[in-house]
């Protein structure tokens, strides 16, 4: 009986391990594709992962290809130009004058400055090129050929800023107001420079009491009046109106003569200085308006009028 049994254990045993052996068999071939199958597989995977990609590059590709495909054309109008320069823009549609014009009219060429083989001063435009040398040479002292030195915008060229300038660079464009102040020499020629008027920019017209105090307090000064007697740029080359100039005027300068008209009351009171001084400094004979009251003798001459009537300012009262 003994012997019976453990051939049937040996033999069960045998039957299970071929079972085993069987499953583990059948396990390892479903785990293990075929080469078709493996490359099936493959080609499924590789086409989930690379089909996106190639939707989303075409679509790319079309948008670029649209979005370039043109043909540019060089910049030319304002318009064009002011997208990006702006600020240029702006300036020479506030003070550009005669310089409105097409900005491709001066800048033939544009965006070639290159640091290393195209130097910024013949990147620009000359000057020359439209106006030539437009204030001549000028001199070894005040050459002209430098036209930064005043118009330092030339987007903004009449915006001279008067601060910057000497003399000699005023005095190369204003001929007229140069004879006058040399020509007439007094303190406006000897101690202050244009620079110091004309201060805030070119063209800037100062006011007189901007340096002067009236030297007439009791009467209202303003621009007109100063220059009606002192034309600003020869200032001591007095002139005014004989009929609209009051005595208060002149004695802001001549007060000894005012104060002896004022203290000795007199027909010589009321007259006024301009009718007797029509022009300044001039010292009128008395026969011009006493005629001949003396004999002829007596009137031979009349400069010693005052051996008996004083000065005109101050005239014996009896």
């Amino acid at each position: 009986m003994k012997s019976v049994k453990d051939k049937g254990a040996i033999f069960f045993s045998i039957i299970a391990t071929v079972a085993l052996l069987l499953v583990v068999a059948g396990c390892q071939k479903a785990a293990v594709p075929t080469p078709a199958e493996a490359e099936v597989a493959q080609a499924k995977e590789a086409a989930l992962k690379e089909a996106p990609v190639i939707d989303i590059a075409k679509k790319e590709e079309k948008k670029v290809a649209k979005l370039y495909d043109i043909q540019p054309q060089p910049l030319h109008t304002v318009a064009e130009c002011a997208q990006c320069h702006i600020g240029v823009f702006d300036r020479i549609k506030d003070a550009g004058g005669k310089h409105q014009i097409e900005c491709v009219d001066c800048h033939k060429e544009f965006h070639v400055f290159n640091l290393k083989k195209r130097p910024y001063e013949t990147a620009i435009p000359k000057c020359e090129t439209c106006h030539g040398v437009f204030h001549g040479e000028g001199t070894k002292k005040t050459p002209l050929v430098d036209c930064a030195s005043c118009h330092s915008d030339p987007h903004a060229p009449l915006i001279i800023p008067g601060s910057a300038l000497g003399n000699d660079a005023c005095m190369s464009c204003h001929t007229k107001e140069t004879k006058q102040i040399t020509n007439n020499v007094s303190r406006h020629t000897t101690e202050v420079a244009c620079s110091d008027c004309h201060h805030v920019e070119h063209g800037y017209i100062p006011q007189c009491n901007e340096c002067h105090e009236s030297h007439s307090p009791g009467f209202a000064m303003n621009d007109n009046a100063c220059m009606s007697c002192h034309p600003v740029h020869m200032p001591a080359m007095i002139t005014y109106s004989e009929k609209d100039t009051p005595n208060i005027i002149c004695a802001g300068c001549h007060d000894q003569a005012y104060g002896l008209l004022q203290n000795n009351y007199t027909k010589h009171t009321d007259v006024k200085c301009s009718e007797c001084h029509s022009t300044h400094k001039r010292i009128p004979l008395c026969s011009e308006c006493h005629g001949m009251p003396h004999s002829k003798r007596m009137m031979q001459d009349t400069a010693k009028c005052g051996d008996c009537h004083g000065i005109a300012h101050n005239l014996p009262v009896n």
